[in-house]
Protein backbone atom coordinates (compact mmCIF):
# COMPACT_ATOMS: atom_id res chain seq x y z
CA UNK A 1 0.00 0.00 0.00
CA UNK A 2 1.64 3.41 -1.15
CA UNK A 3 1.75 5.90 2.04
CA UNK A 4 -0.62 9.23 1.64
CA UNK A 5 1.25 12.38 2.09
CA UNK A 6 0.04 12.84 5.40
CA UNK A 7 1.14 9.89 6.91
CA UNK A 8 4.36 10.05 4.87
CA UNK A 9 4.48 13.54 6.74
CA UNK A 10 3.99 12.03 10.40
CA UNK A 11 6.16 9.72 9.72
CA UNK A 12 9.14 12.31 9.41
CA UNK A 13 8.01 14.09 12.51
CA UNK A 14 8.23 10.32 14.72
CA UNK A 15 11.40 9.30 13.14
CA UNK A 16 12.73 12.48 14.31
CA UNK A 17 11.47 12.17 17.38
CA UNK A 18 12.25 8.66 17.98
CA UNK A 19 16.12 9.51 17.17
CA UNK A 20 16.27 12.16 19.72
CA UNK A 21 14.99 9.96 21.94
CA UNK A 22 17.66 7.30 20.77
CA UNK A 23 20.26 10.01 21.80
CA UNK A 24 18.55 10.58 24.58
CA UNK A 25 19.13 7.28 26.04
CA UNK A 26 21.96 6.71 24.86
CA UNK A 27 23.17 9.76 26.72
CA UNK A 28 21.58 8.22 30.00
CA UNK A 29 22.07 4.18 29.47
CA UNK A 30 25.44 4.64 27.11
CA UNK A 31 25.17 2.29 23.69
CA UNK A 32 26.14 -0.92 25.75
CA UNK A 33 22.20 -1.80 26.33
CA UNK A 34 19.57 -1.15 28.49
CA UNK A 35 19.64 -2.62 31.91
CA UNK A 36 17.37 -0.80 34.32
CA UNK A 37 13.78 -1.01 35.53
CA UNK A 38 11.24 -2.20 32.66
CA UNK A 39 7.97 -2.31 32.35
CA UNK A 40 5.66 -5.34 31.38
CA UNK A 41 2.82 -4.61 29.06
CA UNK A 42 0.42 -8.30 29.67
CA UNK A 43 -2.41 -8.84 26.65
CA UNK A 44 -4.99 -10.22 28.18
CA UNK A 45 -5.03 -13.90 27.17
CA UNK A 46 -7.15 -17.20 26.77
CA UNK A 47 -7.58 -20.56 27.06
CA UNK A 48 -9.85 -23.86 25.96
CA UNK A 49 -9.38 -27.02 27.78
CA UNK A 50 -6.26 -28.01 26.57
CA UNK A 51 -4.82 -24.72 25.63
CA UNK A 52 -3.37 -21.55 26.91
CA UNK A 53 -1.98 -18.34 25.53
CA UNK A 54 -0.78 -15.32 26.84
CA UNK A 55 1.26 -12.62 25.07
CA UNK A 56 2.74 -9.47 26.31
CA UNK A 57 5.95 -7.11 25.97
CA UNK A 58 8.52 -5.90 27.62
CA UNK A 59 9.85 -2.30 27.29
CA UNK A 60 12.01 0.11 28.88
CA UNK A 61 10.33 1.74 32.11
CA UNK A 62 9.09 5.23 32.08
CA UNK A 63 6.96 7.34 34.13
CA UNK A 64 3.90 8.10 32.83
CA UNK A 65 3.54 11.80 31.19
CA UNK A 66 1.00 14.69 31.74
CA UNK A 67 -0.91 14.71 29.30
CA UNK A 68 -3.20 18.15 30.22
CA UNK A 69 -2.09 20.48 27.23
CA UNK A 70 -2.49 19.53 23.48
CA UNK A 71 1.15 19.49 23.30
CA UNK A 72 1.28 17.14 26.41
CA UNK A 73 -0.96 15.18 24.78
CA UNK A 74 0.79 14.34 21.73
CA UNK A 75 4.16 13.87 23.10
CA UNK A 76 1.44 11.42 25.08
CA UNK A 77 0.91 9.84 22.00
CA UNK A 78 3.85 9.67 20.14
CA UNK A 79 5.45 7.83 23.54
CA UNK A 80 2.69 5.02 23.25
CA UNK A 81 3.69 4.65 19.46
CA UNK A 82 7.56 4.75 20.47
CA UNK A 83 7.99 2.10 22.60
CA UNK A 84 11.54 1.09 23.62
CA UNK A 85 11.17 -2.29 23.64
CA UNK A 86 14.09 -5.04 25.18
CA UNK A 87 14.87 -8.09 23.44
CA UNK A 88 16.13 -11.61 25.59
CA UNK A 89 14.30 -10.28 28.51
CA UNK A 90 13.20 -13.78 30.84
CA UNK A 91 9.63 -13.48 31.19
CA UNK A 92 8.15 -16.52 33.88
CA UNK A 93 4.36 -17.70 33.90
CA UNK A 94 3.35 -19.63 36.83
CA UNK A 95 -0.16 -20.91 36.49
CA UNK A 96 -2.34 -23.69 35.18
CA UNK A 97 0.46 -26.34 36.57
CA UNK A 98 3.10 -24.36 34.29
CA UNK A 99 5.87 -23.02 35.31
CA UNK A 100 7.97 -21.75 32.31
CA UNK A 101 10.19 -19.11 31.54
CA UNK A 102 11.10 -17.74 28.08
CA UNK A 103 12.62 -14.67 26.48
CA UNK A 104 11.36 -11.62 25.01
CA UNK A 105 11.88 -11.69 21.05
CA UNK A 106 13.75 -8.99 19.25
CA UNK A 107 10.75 -6.36 19.47
CA UNK A 108 10.44 -7.56 22.73
CA UNK A 109 7.62 -9.56 22.63
CA UNK A 110 6.85 -12.76 24.75
CA UNK A 111 4.30 -15.36 23.86
CA UNK A 112 3.25 -18.63 25.56
CA UNK A 113 1.16 -21.36 23.87
CA UNK A 114 1.15 -24.52 26.69
CA UNK A 115 -1.01 -27.42 26.48
CA UNK A 116 -3.18 -27.72 29.56
CA UNK A 117 -6.00 -30.15 31.05
CA UNK A 118 -8.55 -27.82 32.52
CA UNK A 119 -12.36 -28.38 31.72
CA UNK A 120 -14.30 -24.85 30.27
CA UNK A 121 -16.21 -23.63 33.16
CA UNK A 122 -19.71 -23.80 33.26
CA UNK A 123 -20.21 -19.89 32.96
CA UNK A 124 -17.91 -17.50 31.24
CA UNK A 125 -15.00 -16.09 33.29
CA UNK A 126 -11.68 -14.12 34.03
CA UNK A 127 -9.05 -16.50 35.73
CA UNK A 128 -5.63 -15.43 35.79
CA UNK A 129 -1.70 -16.65 35.32
CA UNK A 130 1.08 -14.75 37.15
CA UNK A 131 3.84 -13.19 35.05
CA UNK A 132 7.24 -12.07 36.76
CA UNK A 133 10.71 -10.98 35.04
CA UNK A 134 12.73 -12.82 37.00
CA UNK A 135 16.15 -11.28 36.57
CA UNK A 136 14.80 -7.72 36.13
CA UNK A 137 12.92 -5.28 38.49
CA UNK A 138 9.69 -4.08 36.86
CA UNK A 139 6.78 -1.70 37.21
CA UNK A 140 5.24 -4.10 39.89
CA UNK A 141 7.05 -7.44 41.34
CA UNK A 142 4.47 -9.17 39.44
CA UNK A 143 1.58 -9.52 37.62
CA UNK A 144 -1.94 -11.49 36.88
CA UNK A 145 -2.55 -11.50 33.45
CA UNK A 146 -6.56 -12.36 33.18
CA UNK A 147 -6.88 -15.49 30.90
CA UNK A 148 -10.49 -15.39 29.23
CA UNK A 149 -12.13 -19.04 29.61
CA UNK A 150 -15.92 -19.25 27.83
CA UNK A 151 -18.56 -20.75 29.79
CA UNK A 152 -20.42 -24.12 28.20
CA UNK A 153 -23.39 -22.27 28.96
CA UNK A 154 -23.63 -20.21 26.15
CA UNK A 155 -22.12 -21.59 23.06
CA UNK A 156 -22.02 -18.43 21.37
CA UNK A 157 -19.22 -15.47 21.38
CA UNK A 158 -17.96 -12.00 19.59
CA UNK A 159 -15.44 -11.68 17.06
CA UNK A 160 -15.69 -7.95 16.33
CA UNK A 161 -13.16 -4.88 14.65
CA UNK A 162 -12.53 -2.21 16.96
CA UNK A 163 -11.98 1.00 14.54
CA UNK A 164 -14.88 2.79 13.54
CA UNK A 165 -16.95 -0.42 14.81
CA UNK A 166 -16.61 0.49 18.56
CA UNK A 167 -14.21 3.34 18.50
CA UNK A 168 -14.75 6.38 15.98
CA UNK A 169 -11.24 6.37 14.54
CA UNK A 170 -11.46 8.06 11.16
CA UNK A 171 -9.85 5.55 9.40
CA UNK A 172 -10.35 5.60 6.04
CA UNK A 173 -9.34 9.54 5.66
CA UNK A 174 -6.33 10.59 7.91
CA UNK A 175 -6.03 13.80 6.97
CA UNK A 176 -9.46 14.85 7.96
CA UNK A 177 -8.72 12.88 11.12
CA UNK A 178 -5.08 13.58 12.61
CA UNK A 179 -5.90 15.55 15.42
CA UNK A 180 -8.21 12.51 16.98
CA UNK A 181 -5.48 10.46 15.82
CA UNK A 182 -2.26 12.07 17.12
CA UNK A 183 -4.02 13.74 20.28
CA UNK A 184 -7.46 13.09 21.26
CA UNK A 185 -7.04 10.45 24.93
CA UNK A 186 -9.43 7.89 25.83
CA UNK A 187 -11.90 9.96 27.75
CA UNK A 188 -12.00 12.29 24.33
CA UNK A 189 -12.53 9.89 21.80
CA UNK A 190 -16.38 8.73 20.63
CA UNK A 191 -17.81 5.40 20.77
CA UNK A 192 -19.93 4.19 17.65
CA UNK A 193 -23.77 4.95 17.99
CA UNK A 194 -24.97 1.70 19.42
CA UNK A 195 -22.16 0.22 19.66
CA UNK A 196 -22.01 0.32 23.84
CA UNK A 197 -26.07 -0.23 23.83
CA UNK A 198 -25.40 -3.97 21.42
CA UNK A 199 -22.54 -4.94 23.29
CA UNK A 200 -23.92 -3.89 26.82
CA UNK A 201 -27.01 -6.10 25.88
CA UNK A 202 -24.76 -9.38 24.19
CA UNK A 203 -22.37 -9.47 27.17
CA UNK A 204 -25.02 -8.50 30.09
CA UNK A 205 -21.96 -7.35 32.16
CA UNK A 206 -19.19 -5.25 30.46
CA UNK A 207 -16.32 -6.41 33.09
CA UNK A 208 -17.49 -9.44 33.41
CA UNK A 209 -19.63 -10.66 30.51
CA UNK A 210 -21.64 -14.04 29.95
CA UNK A 211 -20.63 -14.44 26.49
CA UNK A 212 -16.61 -13.96 25.45
CA UNK A 213 -15.88 -11.34 23.32
CA UNK A 214 -12.43 -11.26 21.09
CA UNK A 215 -11.52 -7.92 19.11
CA UNK A 216 -9.77 -7.75 15.94
CA UNK A 217 -7.77 -5.07 14.23
CA UNK A 218 -4.81 -3.20 12.50
CA UNK A 219 -4.16 -1.56 15.26
CA UNK A 220 -0.97 -1.34 16.13
CA UNK A 221 -0.10 -3.30 20.12
CA UNK A 222 1.29 -0.05 20.83
CA UNK A 223 -2.36 1.48 21.59
CA UNK A 224 -3.42 -1.80 23.59
CA UNK A 225 -3.52 -0.04 27.02
CA UNK A 226 -5.37 2.96 25.04
CA UNK A 227 -8.32 0.73 23.77
CA UNK A 228 -8.77 -1.21 27.08
CA UNK A 229 -9.43 2.54 28.81
CA UNK A 230 -11.33 3.49 26.34
CA UNK A 231 -13.90 0.24 26.56
CA UNK A 232 -13.85 0.74 30.20
CA UNK A 233 -14.99 4.10 30.20
CA UNK A 234 -17.49 2.89 27.95
CA UNK A 235 -18.83 0.30 29.25
CA UNK A 236 -17.33 -2.38 26.10
CA UNK A 237 -17.01 -5.89 27.03
CA UNK A 238 -13.63 -6.84 28.02
CA UNK A 239 -11.71 -9.63 25.86
CA UNK A 240 -8.72 -10.51 24.26
CA UNK A 241 -7.20 -8.45 20.92
CA UNK A 242 -5.77 -9.37 18.25
CA UNK A 243 -3.64 -6.49 16.95
CA UNK A 244 -0.58 -5.97 14.91
CA UNK A 245 2.97 -4.75 15.04
CA UNK A 246 4.25 -1.72 14.02
CA UNK A 247 7.27 0.64 14.29
CA UNK A 248 8.19 3.61 13.23
CA UNK A 249 11.10 2.47 10.53
CA UNK A 250 9.84 3.00 6.56
CA UNK A 251 9.15 -0.76 6.80
CA UNK A 252 6.88 -1.01 9.22
CA UNK A 253 5.24 2.49 9.83
CA UNK A 254 2.97 1.50 6.91
CA UNK A 255 1.91 -1.88 7.19
CA UNK A 256 0.63 -3.91 4.25
CA UNK A 257 -1.35 -7.61 4.93
CA UNK A 258 -4.43 -6.10 6.72
CA UNK A 259 -7.04 -8.29 5.58
CA UNK A 260 -4.96 -11.25 5.92
CA UNK A 261 -4.34 -10.16 9.24
CA UNK A 262 -7.56 -9.94 10.37
CA UNK A 263 -8.78 -13.26 8.68
CA UNK A 264 -6.24 -15.15 10.12
CA UNK A 265 -7.11 -13.78 13.76
CA UNK A 266 -10.85 -14.19 13.03
CA UNK A 267 -9.94 -18.17 11.68
CA UNK A 268 -7.62 -18.96 14.15
CA UNK A 269 -10.61 -18.00 17.36
CA UNK A 270 -12.63 -20.61 15.17
CA UNK A 271 -10.10 -23.10 15.03
CA UNK A 272 -9.50 -22.65 18.82
CA UNK A 273 -12.79 -23.16 19.69
CA UNK A 274 -14.71 -25.78 17.64
CA UNK A 275 -17.85 -26.25 19.58
CA UNK A 276 -18.71 -22.61 19.68
CA UNK A 277 -20.60 -20.08 16.67
CA UNK A 278 -19.87 -16.50 16.81
CA UNK A 279 -21.18 -13.25 15.79
CA UNK A 280 -18.85 -11.21 13.56
CA UNK A 281 -19.45 -7.14 13.86
CA UNK A 282 -17.02 -4.98 11.75
CA UNK A 283 -17.85 -2.08 9.34
CA UNK A 284 -17.75 -1.52 5.07
CA UNK A 285 -15.03 1.00 5.51
CA UNK A 286 -11.95 -1.13 5.54
CA UNK A 287 -12.71 -4.95 3.80
CA UNK A 288 -14.68 -5.95 6.92
CA UNK A 289 -17.48 -8.05 4.79
CA UNK A 290 -15.17 -9.42 2.38
CA UNK A 291 -12.76 -10.93 5.14
CA UNK A 292 -16.45 -11.66 7.17
CA UNK A 293 -17.67 -13.43 3.72
CA UNK A 294 -14.24 -15.70 3.49
CA UNK A 295 -14.85 -17.08 6.81
CA UNK A 296 -18.10 -18.32 6.52
CA UNK A 297 -16.86 -19.75 3.40
CA UNK A 298 -14.03 -21.46 5.30
CA UNK A 299 -16.21 -22.54 8.27
CA UNK A 300 -19.78 -23.57 7.52
CA UNK A 301 -21.94 -23.58 10.03
CA UNK A 302 -19.61 -21.78 12.78
CA UNK A 303 -20.88 -17.94 12.08
CA UNK A 304 -24.27 -17.26 13.83
CA UNK A 305 -24.33 -14.31 12.45
CA UNK A 306 -23.10 -10.71 10.62
CA UNK A 307 -23.30 -7.14 11.41
CA UNK A 308 -22.24 -4.62 9.87
CA UNK A 309 -21.54 -0.63 10.30
CA UNK A 310 -22.98 0.94 6.91
CA UNK A 311 -20.43 4.16 7.17
CA UNK A 312 -20.80 5.24 3.49
CA UNK A 313 -24.33 4.48 2.57
CA UNK A 314 -22.90 1.42 0.32
CA UNK A 315 -23.42 -1.73 2.24
CA UNK A 316 -25.81 -3.28 0.24
CA UNK A 317 -24.57 -1.97 -3.47
CA UNK A 318 -22.03 -2.95 -5.69
CA UNK A 319 -19.28 -5.85 -4.76
CA UNK A 320 -19.91 -5.84 -0.94
CA UNK A 321 -23.68 -5.47 -1.21
CA UNK A 322 -23.08 -9.21 -3.69
CA UNK A 323 -20.46 -10.32 -0.91
CA UNK A 324 -23.57 -9.45 1.48
CA UNK A 325 -25.85 -11.62 -0.36
CA UNK A 326 -23.72 -14.22 -0.63
CA UNK A 327 -23.63 -14.91 3.50
CA UNK A 328 -26.82 -14.26 3.73
CA UNK A 329 -27.34 -17.52 0.78
CA UNK A 330 -25.50 -19.38 3.49
CA UNK A 331 -28.24 -19.27 5.79
CA UNK A 332 -26.03 -16.59 8.25
CA UNK A 333 -28.36 -13.93 9.35
CA UNK A 334 -26.94 -10.38 8.21
CA UNK A 335 -27.82 -6.89 9.85
CA UNK A 336 -26.66 -3.62 7.68
CA UNK A 337 -27.36 -0.18 8.81
CA UNK A 338 -26.07 3.33 9.87
CA UNK A 339 -25.47 2.38 13.84
CA UNK A 340 -25.27 -0.54 15.89
CA UNK A 341 -28.35 0.35 17.98
CA UNK A 342 -30.79 -0.82 15.64
CA UNK A 343 -28.74 -4.20 15.56
CA UNK A 344 -30.35 -4.88 19.43
CA UNK A 345 -33.26 -6.54 18.07
CA UNK A 346 -31.27 -8.77 14.87
CA UNK A 347 -29.66 -9.88 18.30
CA UNK A 348 -32.73 -10.98 20.00
CA UNK A 349 -34.33 -12.49 17.39
CA UNK A 350 -31.04 -14.83 16.92
CA UNK A 351 -32.39 -16.59 19.88
CA UNK A 352 -29.58 -16.61 21.88
CA UNK A 353 -30.37 -15.42 25.35
CA UNK A 354 -32.29 -19.00 25.41
CA UNK A 355 -29.86 -21.96 26.23
CA UNK A 356 -31.31 -24.82 24.95
CA UNK A 357 -32.65 -23.01 21.93
CA UNK A 358 -28.96 -21.87 20.92
CA UNK A 359 -27.57 -25.66 21.81
CA UNK A 360 -30.13 -26.47 19.51
CA UNK A 361 -28.39 -24.62 17.20
CA UNK A 362 -24.85 -25.10 17.09
CA UNK A 363 -26.13 -28.91 17.21
CA UNK A 364 -27.79 -28.87 14.24
CA UNK A 365 -24.89 -26.59 12.87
Amino acid sequence: MTATPAPRRLHRIVAALDRWGERAVHRISGPAGYDGKVRMLAYAGYRNATRLRVKGRIVRYQEPLDAATKWARFRAMVAIYNSRELPGIAVRLVGYGHDVTVPTDDEGYFDFDLAIDAALPPHTEWEAATLTTPEREMQRPSIEVPVLAPGDDHPFGVISDIDDTVIETGATNFVKNWRRVLIEQPGDRMAVPGASTLYRTIAGDHAAPRRPFFYVSSSPWNLYGFLTEFMELNHIPHGPMFLKDYGIDRTKFISTGHAAHKLAAIEGVLAFYPDFRFVLIGDNGQADVAIYSQAVADFPGRVAAVFIRDVDGTCRTGPEGALIAGIEAAGVPTYCGTGLGDAVAAFSALGMDDPQEAAGAVAAS
